[in-house]
């Protein structure tokens, strides 16, 4: 089966050729002081089942990163990680419905210092309510 689709489109909601689920990557993104966006993305009629997970690719957990998750420019989650004095290790993901007709955005922002450090993050989901598109 081929399609259209790219593969990924970095920082954007992206739907297999079925439309059964969906997926975005961030990819490595500098995070200093100031709130940065990893992902951005808007569902159509669908809603999505998702799990979301940020990572930090630094070699050592010295830095706390606040991560917060957006639906329509309104923070429904919010999270801590880093250090070893918060409970929210890299290993936890977030499980969301995101409704129709909603733009997502999920961010980072390094509450340590001013360095930038990279950050990841990932949200992978299965996708209810789309066209049928014949695929098996």
């Amino acid at each position: 089966m081929t399609s259209s689709q790219p593969v990924a489109t970095p920082n954007a909601l992206n739907f297999t050729p079925d439309n059964l689920h969906c997926y975005a990557y961030s990819g490595s993104v500098a995070v200093d002081n100031n709130e940065k966006t990893l992902i951005e993305g808007s569902t159509n009629s669908e809603y999505i089942v998702a799990e979301i997970q940020f990572n930090n690719i630094v070699e050592d957990d010295v830095e706390d990163f606040l991560h917060l998750i957006y639906l329509n420019d309104v923070v429904v989650q919010g999270f801590i990680q880093g250090r070893t004095d918060y409970d929210n290790k890299y290993e936890s993901s977030v499980k969301i419905i995101i409704p129709p007709f909603t733009t997502i955005k999920l961010t980072s922002q390094n509450l340590t210092n001013t360095e930038s450090h990279n950050e990841v993050c990932s949200l992978t989901g299965k996708a209810f309510g789309m066209a049928d598109v014949g695929y098996q």
